[in-house]
This record gives C-alpha cells, sequence and structure tokens, in this order.
C-alpha cells in the first residue's frame, strides 16, 4: 500500500494486527441494530444455558451464579476424569466422530471445554451437541466403570477416518459402528475425518513445513 511514496507494507501481516477485524465488527452491529442487537444477546444466553442445563448432572458445569445459570458461554469440567486416563483431548477428539468440531480446550481452566453456542443455532442443533455430549459422557463411564481399559476405548483412538474404519484388518475392542457411526444422525450425515489422532505436543513442538521452496516465489 503506497502512502505518500512509504511502503506500509503486507495488510495481511499489518504491525497492528487484521485490517478486516474492525469492518466485520462494524458491519454485524450495523445491520443489526440496536433491536438485533438486544435479540442477539437474548438469543447467545438462552442458547448457552439451555445447553449447560442438559449438560448439567452428566457433567460438573463451572462458574455457574447464585441460580445456577451462566452468560452467553458454559463451561464443561472433566478434570475430575484424568485419574482414568481421560483427558479433555480425548472428548475433542471423539466429537469429531459425533460430527461436531471441539469448543474451546482447556481454556480459561485447564481440563475443561468451553462451549459457546452464539446466536445462530437453533433447538435440533443444540440438542445434538448436548446428546453427542451425554453418549460420550456413557463412554467414559464405560472405563470408569472398568468394562473396558481406557487404552482400548474409542475415546483414546477418535477420530475414526474412513480409511480405519474400511480396513480389512480391524483389532479394535469396539465395533467399526460405535466408531464410526456412534450416533444415528451420523449415518444419515456422515462428516469423515481427514486424519486420525495426532500428537499435538509433538506437532507443535516440531515444526514441518510443507511450503514449496522459495525459489517458487521469485
Amino acid at each position: 500500500v503506497e502512502v505518500d511514496n512509504n511502503t506500509t507494507g503486507a495488510v495481511s501481516a499489518a504491525q497492528h494486527g487484521s485490517a478486516a477485524i474492525l469492518p466485520i465488527s462494524w458491519m454485524y452491529v450495523n445491520m443489526l441494530g440496536e433491536p438485533g442487537l438486544k435479540r442477539a444477546t437474548q438469543m447467545a444466553i438462552l442458547n448457552a444455558n439451555y445447553m449447560a442445563e442438559r449438560l448439567r448432572g452428566p457433567y460438573n458445569i463451572l462458574f455457574a451464579g447464585a441460580n445456577g445459570r451462566c452468560a452467553h458461554e458454559f463451561i464443561i469440567d472433566l478434570r475430575s476424569f484424568k485419574k482414568h486416563d481421560i483427558v479433555e483431548e480425548d472428548v475433542a477428539k471423539r466429537l469429531q466422530d459425533y460430527g461436531f468440531h471441539s469448543p474451546t480446550m482447556s481454556w480459561p481452566v485447564p481440563g475443561t471445554l468451553m462451549v459457546e453456542p452464539t446466536e445462530s443455532e437453533d433447538r435440533a442443533e443444540l440438542d445434538r451437541f448436548c446428546d453427542a455430549m451425554i453418549k460420550i459422557r456413557e463412554e467414559i463411564a464405560d472405563v470408569v466403570e472398568g468394562r473396558i481399559a481406557a487404552e482400548d476405548s474409542p475415546l483414546k483412538h477418535a477420530p475414526h477416518t474412513m480409511d480405519m474404519v474400511t480396513a480389512e484388518e480391524w483389532t479394535r475392542a469396539y465395533s467399526r459402528e460405535q466408531a464410526a457411526f456412534p450416533a444415528p444422525w451420523s449415518r444419515e450425515n456422515k462428516f469423515w475425518p481427514t486424519v486420525g489422532r495426532l500428537d499435538n505436543v509433538h506437532g507443535d513442538r516440531n515444526l514441518v513445513c510443507s511450503c514449496p521452496p522459495m525459489e517458487s516465489y521469485q
């Protein structure tokens, strides 16, 4: 970008952050207007409290108010399962088999999932996520109560790719159906993860560049 013959540099790597942040926020506020913002806020808070209420019981919900309510997001505490070798990453990975990207993991509290449904999801989608989390809680109970070892659980091997499930050899302690189709809707509209379980820590500590060589950009 040229300003008075002085180059400010690439916009995509601007010193003060992304140039699109403020215009996107402005457009959202401007298009909704005051009534729309109020309605969106009400729906976001309602959605979060509806989901928190459904999942309270199977899970411990952190930081609820005096009346058991939350704001636009809520935190699911998974720390008590760590002594059984089940951690938040296992739940996050298993959600992919149910067709969901994981909520925020281990922030602001380590060992938790922070769910923020926003105002844009309908009740059917909220229920589908809650149903998935409840079924995952049943899989956790199988480990806790000794029906299956943690290292043999679908939680520890998730997500399950198409190649894994359709391979000629299957050595897991659970069925292919439980691996890939753990809920009724996963048969009707299946999302297949493209890769299986990765070692996140190793990937964070060992950068592997798959970019073309610098000569390609000359």
